[in-house]
């Protein structure tokens, strides 16, 4: 039973279905699966067993990531430290957001960065996107590149600390019109 919600995002994924999104081997899934149980031991709505398989929520799908630092890193595996987004009050291509990117990514020559560029609900562009730079680096460079534009009154922006960095992939895959890694 994959449940799913009004967007078509899956909100339940089996164990089985963790290996391509953390990397783990099935044998290391089902040893993280016991330090799970324990955890969210009572808690149905995060942790089901259904016949056979385990309903695991989307939201403590983290609790199964690699600890330790992966040989062969997947995008998914990459240690994301921080959040970016920014939404100009005025509609700009989608060369334009890319741009941005691309001049804060030459700030970040050392790091990796996962953006998506994607329709509000204005149909106006915006910019979301994980960065594996530190997040007080990161929002340094964010605001200085954003400042050369923008006015402080023409754009919102915010730069923040993840937290949980499955979730975080998530939003910014859900719905862009430009995404890829730089």
């Amino acid at each position: 039973m994959d449940k799913n919600d009004n967007s078509n995002t899956k909100i339940y994924y089996k164990l089985n279905q963790l290996d391509k999104l953390t990397g783990l081997s099935p044998r290391m899934l089902k040893y993280r699966m016991l330090k799970v149980k324990k955890k969210y031991n009572g808690m149905t709505k995060l942790l089901n067993k259904e016949g056979k398989s385990w309903q695991i929520h989307y939201s403590i799908v983290n609790e199964f990531m690699p600890i330790n630092k992966r040989k062969s890193n997947s995008i998914s595996n990459d240690d994301w430290k921080c959040f970016v987004t920014w939404n100009p009050y005025d509609n700009y291509d989608i060369d334009y957001h890319y741009e941005l990117i691309k001049e804060i990514k030459d700030e970040l020559p050392d790091n990796k960065i996962k953006y998506a560029i994607e329709l509000d609900k204005r149909g106006y562009n915006h910019v979301h996107f994980l960065s594996d730079a530190s997040t007080s680096k990161t929002k340094k460079i964010v605001e200085s590149v954003i400042s050369k534009y923008f006015q402080w009154y023409e754009i919102s922006h915010r730069v923040d600390t993840i937290y949980n960095k499955f979730s975080s992939m998530r939003y910014v895959a859900k719905a862009p019109i430009k995404s890829g890694v730089l």
